[in-house]
């Protein structure tokens, strides 16, 4: 229930997840903010067209919002990608295409141009305000070594796993400068017209943002049988779990309270719990 209750929380997204353990070693899966880092320009990826294109040449002289999903997830990519679609319909300061763009970088190397076109349409076409933005959208594939210059860049890290196509990641947005520094970051997957105008206003001036409160959200294999990934929130679980207890104890102190409203007075019971008069 609990899974259940967290994946609800998170706008368009509404399949059940499992809650992986909070003991889990995600070492090798988080984002490390790394502001100030160049982007190196010369990345090669195929766009969602298939041609062939730079990091560079995708800037076109604006700043960019930066995510790195893979296009076969079922998991926390298409929460990311819900709520930022969502989030742009309310913006009215910015548009995509017009003041900046969005670079999607496709995490697994194994998927093709056609799997980001798809994605890209599918993402467009669930917003008639963004149906006119389709030049601003960039939903990019390439090699490992290629994806890998670019995420050790940007400080997001995750697993790959080729032999049984498991990939495991964080979430968040980047905030690129229009030469392709990281300017800022949004963790985990809820995002405001606020923020997000905002981390875009400072990239635009080249400038650099302060470092987003660190907390973890991302999909996360768990279950070697089924090979199913699972949305993991740490920080929400904690306070979900907080919140049980507080809950259980309540219930048992008013449980407590009505059964002591109840009892006139002590009585003495027999073997069977019967009342002797």
């Amino acid at each position: 229930m609990l899974s259940s209750f967290l994946a609800r929380g998170q706008a368009g997204f509404q399949q059940p997840v499992a809650v992986a353990p909070l003991n889990l070693d995600v070492s090798s899966v988080k984002i490390i903010q790394r502001i100030g880092n160049q982007v190196p320009a010369e990345a090669q990826f195929k766009d969602q067209g298939g041609s062939t294109v730079t990091i560079g040449k995708l800037l076109h002289g604006k700043p960019a919002l930066m995510l790195a999903i893979f296009y076969r997830c079922t998991g926390v990519c298409g929460v990311e990608l819900a709520n930022l679609v969502g989030t742009l319909e309310k913006m009215t300061a910015k548009k995509v295409g017009r003041d900046f763009d969005v670079i999607v970088v496709g995490i697994d190397p194994v998927e093709t141009p056609d799997l980001a076109l798809a994605k890209l349409k599918q993402t467009i076409a669930t917003s008639d305000s963004l149906k006119d933005t389709e030049a601003g959208w960039h939903f990019l594939t390439g090699s490992i070594d290629q994806i890998r210059l670019v995420t050790n860049k940007i400080g997001f890290y995750y697993t790959w796993d080729a032999s049984k196509d498991i990939i495991n990641h964080p979430a968040g947005l980047m905030f690129l400068t229009p030469t392709g520094i990281v300017s800022s970051y949004i963790l985990g997957a809820q995002y405001t017209p606020e923020k997000i105008e905002g981390n875009l206003e400072i990239a635009a001036k080249g400038q650099l943002g302060l470092k987003s409160a660190d907390i973890f959200f991302g999909c996360i294999h768990v279950d070697p049988l089924t090979g199913k990934r699972s949305i993991v929130i740490q920080n929400v679980v904690s306070v979900a779990a907080a919140v049980t207890v507080i809950a259980l104890l309540i219930s048992v102190l008013t449980l407590s309270g009505r059964a002591k409203w109840k009892r006139k007075e002590p009585k003495t019971v027999d073997e069977w719990g019967d009342p002797i008069d």
